[in-house]
């Protein structure tokens, strides 16, 4: 027969319309964000990917939005010595979850198709982030997301709030009747505030990231809240809080004087990093040796921190650094559990305000890690795949 073909042209053209060569067949191809080494955020682009497998005990989620932290800026430009490259940054995600397998590789129906939010561990520094169209997640890591909040909002929230409550919780265990200062927003000059190591999450003070998320958790517990403002200009402080503008280097003390409460400040919380308004608050705290000082930033580039420590050590006082990843994933997940309960019930409020940033505009997802580098940005980014 190969030989009649090879003889006759027109029998080998018949041949392969009867026997058409078959076509190959490749998966789909998805899109995330990554970079091949840290260093810029020059270095982050654009990459196709196969739709991730699932091992027993494993979701997939389909990513709906990503919140963008100060962190993910940070795994990046290499800021963070922990981090690995290649790899795909983003911590926090809000999103739907396509597939879920029990430990022994059944499929858990319940979990299919639910919305879901989460943040946490070392996704987006050790193993690949949320940038992405999908994410994996151990599935005892679940957690359906506020019913009264959309994606983008969601999965803007995650992350400060977590963080936000390891320091109220974990780490200072306020409880009623605490006197609590915040210390963030800009608390030195803007000028100084443009470093490429101001990368602590995002924070802005008691009016917004793990400022505003701590004030409203001490509030749940009955505590009583002093935060600081660069300005009050152009601010509406909420009704449970008591806001001090900082105009000087003593201002802090001056408000908690006029209070009646110098020596009685229980808790202080500095979400900004600044030697002069934690010094200043310091010299307010109480010297029965119960004083808990909780630390999450420090703006210098070498990252020393120039502390008063005769007021500290004449105090008594206790300090404890704040990490992000410091709880697993079940005692993350059952954070979520609480807050998302807390959120659709009115208890707390989510963001009033989210701007979308498209994942396939690369330059505007380099601008907007930049603008949380930063503190440039007054509203909360989010990825949107």
């Amino acid at each position: 027969m190969f030989g009649r073909i090879g003889a006759c042209p027109m029998c080998f053209i018949r041949y392969l319309l009867w026997f058409p060569t078959p076509t190959i067949s490749h998966p789909p191809l998805f899109t995330q964000l990554g970079s091949k080494k840290t260093g810029s955020l020059d270095n982050l682009s654009l990459v196709e990917i196969e739709k991730p497998s699932l091992a027993p005990g494993e979701a997939l989620v389909r990513v709906r939005a990503a919140g963008i932290n100060g962190s993910d800026a940070a795994a990046i430009l290499g800021i963070l010595p922990f981090v690995t490259a290649p790899r795909t940054p983003g911590r926090d995600f809000s999103g739907e979850v396509v597939e879920a397998l029990d430990n022994t590789g059944v499929t858990l129906q319940e979990w299919t198709g639910a919305d879901v939010w989460g943040t946490g561990s070392d996704r987006g520094f050790t193993s690949d982030g949320t940038f992405a169209e999908f994410v994996k997640v151990p599935v005892m890591a679940l957690s359906r997301k506020p019913k009264t909040l959309g994606h983008t909002e969601a999965a803007s929230m995650t992350l400060p709030w977590l963080c936000a409550w390891i320091t109220v919780d974990t780490l200072a265990n306020i409880k009623k009747g605490d006197n609590v200062i915040i210390i963030g927003e800009a608390a030195e000059p803007f000028s100084c505030i443009f470093n490429q190591l101001r990368y602590f999450e995002y924070f802005a003070g008691a009016r917004g990231g793990i400022g505003s998320a701590a004030a409203q958790l001490c509030k749940d517990r009955g505590a009583r809240i002093f935060g600081t403002y660069s300005s009050l200009a152009k601010v509406t402080p909420p009704s449970y809080l008591t806001p001090i503008e900082l105009t000087s280097g003593t201002a802090i003390r001056e408000a908690i004087a006029r209070e009646g409460l110098q020596n009685k400040i229980d808790v202080l919380l500095d979400c900004a990093g600044y030697e002069t308004p934690f010094n200043d608050a310091l010299f307010t705290m109480t010297p029965k040796g119960t004083g808990r000082v909780v630390v999450m930033a420090a703006h210098a580039k070498d990252g020393l921190f120039p502390i008063n420590m005769r007021t500290f050590y004449t105090k008594a006082l206790t300090m404890k650094g704040m990490k992000s990843s410091m709880l697993d994933s079940g005692e993350i997940k059952a954070f979520l559990d609480e807050l998302s309960s807390k959120i659709d019930s009115g208890a707390f409020e989510g963001p009033k305000e989210v701007k979308p940033v498209n994942m396939e505009d690369i330059d505007a997802v380099r601008a907007a890690l930049q603008e949380i580098l930063t503190r440039a940005a007054h509203v909360r980014p989010v990825i949107v795949p």
